[in-house]
């Protein structure tokens, strides 16, 4: 992922949520959006998560060893520290935070941000997180039109790209980890994004387009689909955008059912 792309499209999915914020009435910010949150809520969770960013003391908190756990605890302490603040200073926050952010990741050279980094998602490079920072923005952008009942947020090709590329690249360093040594070479793709599949080889733990050995099962999956996979809003079975195809499904739920990235 190049700096500048991400740093693009960090300005364009802030745009969008600044836009949806404006767009609430004072009662629509007080439902809940997600356990314990509030819609105005998740809008503060954007604005600590940018300055934590920008800080330098996100990353601690994605450090190796951390769990889902600890990162939730995180998360609801920074909302807390800012809930007495109203619509109009998250509204600053948001495009104040978000503005640095981009500014700050559009400025990493090319060879920094390939280099490889521990975190609690095994070793990525350091693009990858600016990946988690448009992954993060756009779920939560979409609890908040679940929770109002209105249309999935936009993702357009530019963003699908990006995030096919953070999504599979963290199936190597998380989830992957987790799956038992057993038979079967799951082949992922991407329907709407053009690159070429990702096999994965669960006997051997080799990932990659590179994977050699034949497919027992093929999985097809749109871009959104797989983030709210990710994001655990849905399981893979209710998502009509992951589709599993071949007589090997036993090996692509055991994938599937790992796939969680906070």
């Amino acid at each position: 992922m190049e700096p500048k792309d991400v740093a693009a499209a960090i300005r364009r999915l802030r745009e969008g949520s600044l836009a949806l914020l404006d767009g609430l009435t004072d009662a629509e910010l007080t439902i809940e959006a997600l356990p314990g949150w509030s819609v105005l809520d998740v809008f503060r969770h954007l604005a600590t998560s940018d300055r934590g960013s920008v800080l330098g003391v996100h990353l601690l908190h994605f450090r190796p060893g951390r769990d889902f756990d600890a990162f939730e605890r995180v998360n609801d302490d920074l909302v807390a520290e800012v809930r007495d603040e109203a619509r109009g200073q998250v509204r600053d926050d948001l495009a104040t935070w978000g503005s640095r952010l981009a500014t700050i990741t559009g400025l990493v050279p090319r060879p920094l941000a390939k280099v490889m980094i521990p975190t609690a998602f095994g070793r990525v490079p350091l693009s990858w997180m600016g990946g988690l920072r448009l992954y993060d923005e756009w779920v939560h952008q979409r609890d908040v039109t679940q929770a109002l009942g209105r249309p999935d947020p936009p993702m357009d090709d530019r963003l699908r790209g990006l995030l096919a590329e953070f999504q599979l690249r963290a199936l190597p360093g998380g989830p992957l980890r987790q799956v038992d040594h057993r038979d079967g070479v799951v082949e992922l793709r991407f329907r709407d994004v053009d690159r070429t599949p990702w096999r994965f080889d669960l006997r051997r733990h080799e990932f990659g387009a590179f994977v050699r050995a034949a497919p027992t099962v093929s999985v097809v999956a749109d871009v959104p689909s797989w983030c709210l996979l990710a994001g655990a809003r849905r399981s893979w079975r209710e998502l009509p955008g992951i589709e599993v195809t071949g007589r090997d499904e036993a090996a692509a739920a055991a994938l599937l059912d790992v796939v969680r990235v906070v």
